[in-house]
């Protein structure tokens, strides 16, 4: 054994130990080099003329160490006893027990910050959608970040930018202070001869593919200002594209309930039962076959996926991800929920209420069940009564059955009696 041991320590401190043991001492250097790369680049890197290509740090990783041991071995194992073998072994299960703790306090405390900012970085990124939306683009189409902003209240998600006056779609646009489809800031005081109407609804009652003053809402406000009966007619319109019944509710809360209304109209679409179209997703905080440290570190294309909760619209979001409470607001139990908070309020501050629109079997089961009154189209508009290209019974209507909504609206108003009485 003696023998042994000096013929590797002769070998060990010659010239071909020597040789040896810096080699590896390279091989070391490239794998921990190609891991910065890694790092740098955040994925894969490759150099084609040298074929070159890094993909997985791991093997590089595994690499090093056995190099790196290789090469103490060369230089320094041949002489080492057993006790100090043994404290090598020592020292490196706590320095792999030490660096295992860290990178898990790492991992834990990067979710906590990812969790914590989600909301932050997703909404914020509706901006920058909207930002980046030629004045073409918008005209020519309808891209809904082009007129849509970060609400102040998380539940809302998003809501109408401020005082726009632009062309969307080519149809004419404006905004008020608050972000509602007015041309005109109403008072929040509300004097004594005003009767106030605040609309809740989506696309079809913000009025999509019409021009400004041609929603049922506004031509409503205008019919019943010709009546004469002594009262300033004020219509105060909510609706925003997307909004399912959740949301709805949440902007009258928000937004409508400063306005003291004595009535308000929720205009039922068939994709109230769906999510909003932005929707926040959720990081997977708690998913354990994933790393998020590593993705941050080797795969920041799929960190970005995984981990930043971005806004997604309907074409893309995983419905996996949605938050909890968003996801409620698309069944029957959530949709019942929002209608009797919704008249609730209307107990509480004394306002009527009425749900109009194209109404399937189970949003009008709903109605009955809680006691509000619905005008369902499709019971109450003959299909062939009004020319087709008026689309009355369309989520969008035409300009023309804008028009005949807002009549039967007040029709429907004076024949509960909810309107004053004409002089």
């Amino acid at each position: 054994m003696a023998g042994i041991r000096e013929h590797w320590e002769r070998w060990s401190l010659g010239w071909p130990g020597r040789l040896a043991s810096w080699a590896l001492i390279g091989i070391v250097a490239a794998c921990l080099a190609e891991v910065v790369a890694l790092i740098a680049m955040g994925g894969t890197w490759e150099i084609r003329s040298l074929h070159l290509h890094a993909a997985n740090p791991l093997p590089r990783l595994l690499l090093a160490a056995g190099a790196g041991f290789a090469a103490y071995f060369i230089r320094r194992g041949g002489r080492n006893s057993g006790r100090e073998w043994a404290q090598i072994a020592g020292r490196l299960v706590l320095c792999a027990f030490s660096t295992a703790v860290a990178l898990l306090a790492t991992e834990i405390g990067l979710r906590l910050i990812l969790k914590h900012m989600q909301a932050e970085q997703s909404l914020d990124k509706l901006g920058a959608v909207s930002r980046r939306l030629t004045k073409e683009q918008i005209v020519s189409g309808h891209p809904l970040a082009a007129i849509t902003q970060k609400s102040a209240d998380p539940r809302l998600i998003y809501e109408l930018k401020p005082n726009l006056n632009m062309e969307f779609g080519h149809r004419t646009l404006r905004t008020n202070r608050l972000g509602l489809r007015e041309d005109r800031d109403f008072a929040v005081e509300k004097g004594t001869n005003v009767f106030r109407i605040v609309g809740l609804g989506d696309s079809g009652m913000f009025g999509w593919d019409v021009h400004q003053g041609e929603e049922y809402l506004a031509v409503l406000e205008s019919n019943l200002n010709t009546r004469a009966d002594g009262h300033l007619y004020e219509v105060i319109n909510l609706g925003v594209p997307g909004y399912n019944t959740q949301l709805e509710v949440e902007s009258l809360r928000m937004k409508g309930l400063q306005f003291k209304p004595d009535i308000v109209v929720v205009g039922w679409c068939d994709n109230d039962f769906s999510l909003p179209y932005f929707i926040p997703q959720d990081g997977q905080w708690n998913r354990r076959d994933v790393s998020y440290l590593y993705y941050l570190l080797f795969d920041r294309k799929r960190y970005a996926e995984v981990a930043l909760s971005q806004v997604r619209d309907q074409r893309s979001y995983d419905m996996n991800r949605v938050p909890e409470y968003f996801r409620r607001g698309t069944d029957i139990d959530g949709v019942s929920q929002a209608f009797a908070d919704l008249k609730a309020l209307g107990k509480q501050f004394g306002f009527k209420v009425l749900v109009m629109g194209p109404m399937q079997k189970e949003a009008q089961q709903i109605c009955d069940r809680l006691g509000i009154l619905c005008y369902n189209t499709w019971d109450r508009i003959p299909e062939n009564a009004y020319p087709a290209e008026y689309k009355v019974h369309f989520m969008h209507p035409r300009a023309g059955g804008h028009r005949v909504l807002a009549e039967c609206i007040e029709k429907e108003f004076t024949a509960l009696g909810w309107l004053p009485a004409r002089p």
